[in-house]
């Protein structure tokens, strides 16, 4: 019995190993990046949030190519978070900051304080009542007519697209990853404060697939 334990633990902790650096490759990947940016077309004078894992590296790219915008980046990684605050002071960058804080119930920001918002990777490992509680905490600090762009894993067109959202099943679960291997999970924006979703790019990365999705604050 402890020998069937110790091999699942040993099994568990490989596909973790190999889920975690593929999805650390993903969030730094240009293949798919320019979609998101052509989605989300900062103006001049817009408030920013990036959210969820490898934020604080983005937050900073995103600040260098568009200037006149400002960033908050807001990663649960407080390693990450330190980083990025070390090179936004060599690189003097005015426009972006960081805030170190996991997600619980609510965001650390005033209703209605961005324009828009973006999640890349951020939905697929939480559960549906957790996915629930994100889009809606979102929701309230994103300005009514603003907007949320999101970069998740969606449902696959071949066997082969499959294998990250299985890595990610054996991970967190099949009620996490069910509503991505359906295509469902972009339900959660309608039903959460959130008009007008629709995806504007999916693109194959060979063992899976991502989709850009827009969507508006009611």
């Amino acid at each position: 019995m402890y020998g069937n334990r110790l091999i699942f633990r040993i099994r568990y902790w490989i596909a973790k190993l190999i889920y975690d650096f593929i999805v650390f490759v993903l969030v730094r990947d240009g293949s798919w990046e320019e979609g998101l940016l052509a989605s989300l077309a900062p103006k001049p004078g817009d408030r920013i949030l990036d959210f969820g894992p490898g934020s604080a590296s983005t937050a900073i790219s995103l600040a260098e190519r568009y200037p006149e915008a400002t960033f908050v980046g807001m990663d649960p990684n407080a390693r990450s978070t330190k980083k990025a605050r070390l090179a936004v002071s060599r690189r003097e960058l005015r426009n972006v900051s960081f805030v170190e804080d996991p997600f619980q119930e609510t965001l650390p920001f005033d209703a209605s304080s961005f324009d828009k918002a973006i999640c890349i990777l951020g939905l697929h490992d939480r559960s549906p009542q957790e996915k629930a509680r994100v889009v809606k905490a979102i929701a309230r600090v994103v300005r009514r007519g603003g907007t949320f762009h999101l970069a998740d894993f969606d449902k696959p067109e071949n066997p082969r697209e499959g294998k990250i959202l299985e890595y990610a099943r054996r991970i967190s679960g099949l009620a996490a990853a069910e509503p991505h291997i359906n295509g469902r999970w972009v339900e959660t924006l309608a039903d959460c404060g959130f008009a007008g979703v629709r995806r504007q790019l999916s693109r194959s990365i060979g063992i899976g697939r991502i989709a850009i999705v827009k969507a508006r604050k009611r």
